[in-house]
C-alpha cells in the first residue's frame, strides 16, 4: 500500500513540479505524507485489534472509535502544522493527501477481491 502511495504522490508531484514550481512538489509530498501516516496508524489498529481476538462488541466498538479519533487528531494537527505554521501550497498539499488516500482505496479494493 505505501508504494502505492509513493509512486502516485511522486506522478503528482511532478505534475504539480511541471506546472507550478518546487515549493508545490514539496506540498504535495507533504500531503502524501500524511496520508501514509494515516495509513500506518490505521494498519498500527488492525493489527492491534487482530491480536485480541476475545473482545466484546463493546469493546471492539470502543476500539475502533479510540483508532477514528486518533486518525482525524493526527490529521487535522497535520494539516494545521503545514498550512499554518509551515505556510505549505494548500492545493498542492491537499492534492497529495488526496491521491495518498485514493492509493488506499485502491488497495483495499485489490485486498478484498482476493479474498
Amino acid at each position: 500500500m505505501l508504494l502505492l502511495q509513493v509512486v502516485l504522490v511522486a506522478a503528482t508531484s511532478a505534475v504539480f513540479l511541471a506546472a507550478f514550481e518546487s515549493f508545490s512538489a514539496v506540498s504535495v509530498w507533504y500531503g502524501g505524507g500524511i496520508a501514509a501516516a494515516n495509513a500506518l496508524i490505521q494498519a498500527r489498529c488492525l493489527r492491534r485489534d487482530r491480536l485480541t481476538p476475545e473482545r466484546t462488541p463493546r469493546q471492539t466498538l470502543a476500539a475502533a472509535m479510540i483508532c477514528v479519533v486518533q486518525r482525524f487528531a493526527m490529521v487535522a494537527l497535520l494539516f494545521i502544522l503545514g498550512l499554518g505554521v509551515w505556510q505549505f501550497e494548500p492545493l498542492a498539499t491537499l492534492a497529495g493527501f488526496i491521491v495518498g488516500q485514493i492509493a488506499m482505496v485502491i488497495s483495499g479494493t485489490q485486498q478484498l477481491t482476493q479474498k
